[in-house]
């Protein structure tokens, strides 16, 4: 009877084992389940359309990266992009940092911080605060870009920091007024690039160091982010993605030059890769922290994303960007040198895209979109798939343990 009911015993642990592991439902979404070949294939047909030459996207859901891939010609998730404007969240953080340590106040008068005084012509007596600046509400105009600034940031005739006194103060050689919106500052909303440069260099006066050495030593280091920097000098060949702009006329994709990220530090000085900046993007995802480094503090974070009023921006960063019909948050950059990029985030999900492909036909968006449209799969429950092969087999041996263990206690 003993010898029994260690036998019931046994049979019925090992059914207490394996019917779970047989009945276990497969709820975890794997990146095979939504990146597959098909996927592949598409994204493959949407780059010769473009054309687009390489491209790299990484997908991160709440602490972790969930698929990283590369494809083209340089297809590595560790070969750099020049970011452009996804360099604006660096500078923001930098004056939040600033912020956190009682060295600013985001409503102080940015000219405390320059070398001369910038004033809108049309109210000379309004101030522009940092706050204004990091919001696109300074009245600034450059959208479009004075046409000798674009031309001289290109050609490397027109040298940053002396551009913004050329061109934005009254005295400067080459200011007009027109280069001013005739809104009062903090009253509407413009997206200007050159609005971050002049944080740029009135960082440099308050820090006594440039805004590109800050941001390496107490941002991009800390967090590991050793493949993000301001000189694509500093990138191997094999490491830096050649950047392509398409000439309409000759229907041909031209390699585009190198721009130097250093004329234009504040509204786009990196040059960075998918892998970095998925750690960047963990970061925001997580408050400000990353694998154990805090960047900012959980205020800062949530300052930083609080949306400014007559806008759908906050600091550095868009709050509601509405791309192709589908909003998001983030920021994207370009296209412009070659290059086209994006990060952009919904609830815990991220998503960054890196292109080579400036001046083109579109298909940059297209490829995002069709990223992130299959990467909210994972804002939903997985549809769970019971596994029962193994059940006739088991359910065989707990009816014949069963009727083996009758038999004897008859015979008993």
């Amino acid at each position: 009877m003993k010898i029994m009911k260690i036998h019931l015993f046994i049979i019925t642990t090992f059914m207490l084992l394996i019917l779970p592991l047989t009945l276990a439902n497969n709820c975890v979404w794997l990146p095979s389940d939504i990146y597959d070949e098909a996927f592949d294939q598409h994204v493959l047909d949407l780059m010769a359309l473009g054309p687009i030459e390489s491209c790299a996207f990484s997908v991160l859901h709440g602490t972790d990266v969930f698929y990283s891939k590369g494809f083209g010609d340089q297809p590595g998730t560790d070969v750099a992009y020049y970011l452009l404007s996804c360099g604006k969240t660096f500078t923001a953080t930098a004056f939040l940092l600033l912020y956190e340590q009682g060295l600013i106040d985001l409503d102080d008068n940015i000219n405390n911080y320059l070398p001369y005084e910038l004033k809108n012509p049309n109210h000379p007596t309004s101030i522009i605060t940092i706050k204004h600046l990091l919001s696109h509400h300074s009245s600034i105009s450059s959208d479009p870009s004075p046409p000798m600034y674009l031309e001289g940031l290109l050609n490397g005739s027109s040298l940053f920091p002396s551009t913004i006194y050329n061109f934005w103060h009254e005295d400067g050689p080459f200011y007009s007024p027109e280069y001013w919106y005739d809104w009062e500052p903090g009253t509407e909303f413009h997206y200007a690039d050159i609005g971050y440069d002049v944080l740029a260099l009135a960082f440099e006066n308050i820090t006594e160091t440039t805004l590109i050495d800050y941001i390496t030593t107490n941002i991009l280091d800390p967090l590991g982010m050793t493949n993000t920097k301001n000189d694509f000098t500093d990138y191997s060949a094999d490491k830096l993605a050649i950047g392509y702009n398409w000439n309409a006329t000759s229907q041909t994709n031209e390699v585009s030059s190198y721009f130097n990220a250093s004329l234009i530090p504040g509204a786009g000085g990196f040059y960075s890769t998918v892998d970095d900046m998925a750690i960047w993007m963990l970061t925001h995802l997580n408050q400000g922290e990353y694998n154990g480094v805090r960047i900012l503090n959980e205020t800062s974070i949530e300052l930083m994303h609080t949306e400014i009023s007559n806008s759908d921006y906050a600091l550095g960063w868009w709050t509601e960007r509405e791309i192709a019909g589908r909003t998001y948050q983030g920021h994207g950059g370009g296209p412009f040198a070659g290059f086209a990029t994006k990060f952009y985030i919904k609830g815990t999900l991220g998503v960054i895209f890196l292109c080579n492909q400036g001046v083109g036909t579109g298909f940059q968006n297209s490829i995002f979109d069709h990223i992130f449209d299959l990467a909210l799969k994972l804002l939903q429950e997985k549809t769970c798939k019971t596994n029962l092969y193994f059940l006739p087999i088991i359910g065989s041996i707990f009816i014949i343990a069963i009727l083996n263990f009758l038999k004897k206690r008859r015979k008993n």
